[in-house]
């Protein structure tokens, strides 16, 4: 703290100019985030479609959502099946 008292006209001009160095590299950053999503989420949904394609083909892959329908409906039916009810 004591480097920055008494304050002088040119420790305010290197604290601005950090300041907006700082902003214009972190304003930088930010752009080339944003210019650079749409071709990492097309590699991420070609890569998932991929996996899926290939599990299709050699497990027969079910959709969660689907699976845990199935699993609810097989509940379901075995539930009733226990008191006495068939379906």
């Amino acid at each position: 703290m004591v480097l920055c008292f008494p304050s002088t006209s040119r420790k305010l001009a290197t604290s601005i100019a950090c300041f907006i160095s700082g902003a214009a590299i972190l304003a930088a950053g930010m752009h080339l985030s944003y210019v650079n999503v749409a071709p990492q989420q097309a590699r991420t949904k070609a890569r998932n479609d991929f996996v899926k394609e290939t599990l299709k083909k050699k497990y027969g892959y079910v959709p969660p959502q689907q699976a845990r329908s199935m699993a609810r409906n097989d509940l379901v039916k075995e539930t009733l099946r226990g008191y006495g009810f068939n379906k």
